[in-house]
Order: structure tokens, then sequence, then C-alpha cells
């Protein structure tokens, strides 16, 4: 994932295969990968067929929330770009269910790889009915098909009009020469970069894929049932999803993010205040075979208050944090840089996604649950940084650069007429309010 994510591949395919083809060549390399598994005779066969699987999820991870925000209005591009969001939260839930029935049938993994063609299949076959990027398709100089595309999804007052500020944009790029790479880490756009970034190492330092590979050997440990703690968790996850979709037009980005890190702050506090009083670490059992070390509590009510923040901290996770933070990086770059941009902070994401599993389990071994602790730090830094940025609900992608004209760190950044800065944030103050 990280391999094709990485910014000179990802934006390869993005900009000159367009967004619609990237997702369908996503999809395509995804079932070749699951039949390569499917029909594995050997570790290496399996390994080589998850690499392809993998490479897939990269290029998809990068794609397709640029797809969705560009092609929704502004005043619903919140709402849809989620979706992508509740499709994975929902894939999780789904999968939970189809390893429980396949999990003791023999060789029932090879029925899974089979089954998991089915959803990239449709999404093969879809995108062959959705109009391309117009965008794209402006970047490439065809604005009659643009402007088709746009009528069919707008007014055709509001289609000519963004058509037209498409248009302008890139006309303003192209004036500007070709991007060179250096270009991406000076600037205004270096600094979008740098809060890019940020926004998805906290999306995975905040510990939810920590919850999600490490909470049911967690929780058994300390006396629940790990199937009952899945099952749970990827409901709760599914269902806490839906709020952002109805919610990021409505509230805004920012204030799903600030709700959400303050949720999880609490929830991490409160695990590594009960953790520490109240489990103690149990060592393996020399008697019993393939025993692990785990933890014991010695208060019944702290194990209910533990599994309760657990679960309320999915909950904050699933409304705020997941989906939004590639909401907002999917809409705060220039179009002249957005495939590249994008293409860095996934990296960032999946880069953050390996750190946490790998540093996760050597943190539980030496400082057990004040780990959540740590989490807890990273989700307040979460809290200040979702106080600072500003609000995009309502704001179309070629005026969202003139949100960051006030804001610390970016002023330096700013036009340098002052007079065209000032007219430019003065047209968008009205559709963002406070921010």
């Amino acid at each position: 994932a990280i391999f094709t994510a990485f910014p000179v591949i990802s934006s390869y395919f993005i900009d000159e295969w367009g967004r619609k083809m990237s997702i369908m060549a996503g999809s395509l390399v995804f079932i070749i990968g699951s039949i390569i598994q499917l029909s594995c005779q050997g570790n290496t066969q399996l390994f080589f067929g998850r690499f392809v699987s993998g490479m897939a999820i990269g290029l998809l991870s990068a794609v397709i929330v640029l797809y969705q925000s560009e092609l929704a209005p502004a005043s619903m591009r919140g709402a849809l770009s989620t979706l992508y969001q509740l499709g994975i939260t929902f894939g999780i839930l789904l999968a939970a269910f189809i390893d429980q029935l396949m999990v003791d049938r023999e060789e029932g993994w090879r029925m899974v790889m089979g089954i998991i063609c089915i959803p990239a299949a449709c999404l093969l076959v879809g995108m062959v009915c959705l109009p391309r990027s117009p965008r794209w398709l402006v970047q490439k100089g065809k604005r009659k098909e643009a402007l088709k595309v746009l009528l069919t999804i707008r007014s055709d007052a509001e289609a000519v009009k963004e058509e037209e500020e498409i248009f302008q944009e890139i006309e303003k790029s192209r004036a500007e020469g070709e991007p060179a790479w250096i270009e991406l880490f000076q600037g205004r756009c270096g600094r979008l970069i740098v809060l890019g970034m940020t926004l998805q190492i906290l999306q995975q330092l905040v510990g939810m894929n920590a919850f999600m590979y490490f909470g049911p050997k967690i929780f058994e440990s300390i006396g629940f049932d790990k199937n009952m703690f899945t099952t749970i968790n990827n409901f709760v996850n599914f269902l806490a999803s839906f709020p952002a979709v109805f919610l990021a037009d409505r509230a805004g980005r920012r204030q799903l993010m600030l709700w959400s890190a303050m949720g999880m702050t609490l929830a991490c506090g409160l695990m590594g205040l009960m953790g520490s009083l109240y489990v103690v670490a149990k060592p393996a059992d020399p008697a019993v075979p393939d025993s692990e070390p785990g933890w014991t509590v010695s208060n019944k009510s702290a194990g209910w208050v533990i599994a309760g923040s657990a679960f309320f901290f999915v909950f904050n996770f699933a409304f705020g944090f997941g989906p939004i933070v590639w909401v907002y990086c999917a809409e705060i770059f220039p179009m002249r840089y957005r495939a590249r941009a994008l293409g860095v902070t996934t990296v960032a994401n999946w880069v953050g996604n390996f750190s946490i599993a790998q540093v996760t389990p050597v943190m539980l071994d030496a400082i057990q649950f004040s780990t959540f602790f740590v989490f807890g730090f990273f989700c307040f830094l979460g809290v200040l940084l979702s106080a600072y940025i500003p609000e995009t609900k309502g704001v179309p992608l070629e005026n969202i650069q003139e949100l960051f004209d006030r804001k610390v760190g970016f002023r330096s950044t700013m036009a340098r007429d002052p007079k065209k800065a000032a007219a430019q944030y003065d047209r968008a103050a009205p559709l963002i309010g406070d921010c």
C-alpha cells in the first residue's frame, strides 16, 4: 500500500490515467492479487498475492476520496466523501461476520479470497457507468466534456460557473509552468503538506488501529470474550460512521474533528487510569503450552469502565477523525499539486498505520495500560490541531486556499497584492462563517 500510495506512482496514475481509470485499475489489480492468493500453493505465492492486493489498496486509498470530492457539489462534498469511511467500516463488519462463518471450514480462507473479489468487481463494473472528474477533464483540455459532466450533477448556472472557475485555476497553474517536485515542500503548498501529513499521522497515532489489531487480545486477557468484543467494536465503528455522513456539511469538518478528539482523549485517559489502578500484569503460565502473558483486573467495575471507554473511543473516532481527515486532506490542496500532495499524505497515513502495528505490542509489554496515556496525548494534540484549522464546509475547492490566509503559519504565503488578498478572503468569508 505504501508503495503505490507513494506520490511518484499514485500521482502518475491519478494525473495521467485520470481518477476514474485509476479506480478501475486499482479494482482490477485487487482482483488479480486475490486470485493469486486463492490459488496459492505455498507461502511465497501467498505473500506475492498479498503484495499485489496491497498495491491496489494503496492506489485506491489515494484516489477515491479525491474523485468523490471533485464530483460532489460544495454543499454535499463532506457527506459524499465520508461515504468512503462508511464503506470501510461496513467492510470491516462484513469481514468479521464472514470470518466467523469460514474460520472452522477446511481451507475456508480460500473461499474468503474469492468472496473479496465480489466488491472489487462491483466497483470495477460500477465505475464504467460513472463520469470522469470534470477537473481532470479541464486539466486535459476537454472543457466541453467537463461541462457536460457538470450539467448532469449541477444546475445549468452552477455548472457553467464551476467549469469557468476550474478553467481559470488550471490556466493560472499552466502559466506558472509544470510543477517541480520540490515545489510540494515550499511556500504555501509545503505548509499544507505538513498540515495534511500531521492530520494523517495523528489519525493513526491516536490508537484506533491498535484497538482493531490488539483489542481482542487485550480484552480477552482481562476477562472479556474476545469474539464479543470484536463484534460490538465493529458494530459501533460502523453505526457511528453515519453521523459523519449527516453532519459533515452541517456541523462542519472542524467541529466533528474537535469533538471527536476530545472524546477520544477522555476515553484514553479513563482506560489508562483504570488500567494503572486495577489491572495487574500476569506472566505466562509455564505449565500451559503456548501460554502468553496477559493481565488480570482486580476490580470488576473497573473492567467494565475500560470496556465502555474502548467503545466510547471507537464511537468518537468513527464520526470524526476517521472519515473527516480524509475529507479534509482531499480539499485543501491546490489543483496544481493535488494528486501529488494527496499521495504524500496518504503515504503518511500508511506509514503511521505500519508504525502503530509495530510499536503497540512493545508499549503494552513495557508500560502496560499506560500505553493509553500515550494515545491520549496524541488525541489531545488532535484537539489543538482541530481548533486551529479553518472550516471548509460549503466552500468551492477553488476558493479553499483563501481560508488559510489569516491563519498563523500561512500569513506570509498570502497573495502579495494586499487588495487582491483581502478581496479573496472577503469572497470566501460569507461561505465559511467564523473559523
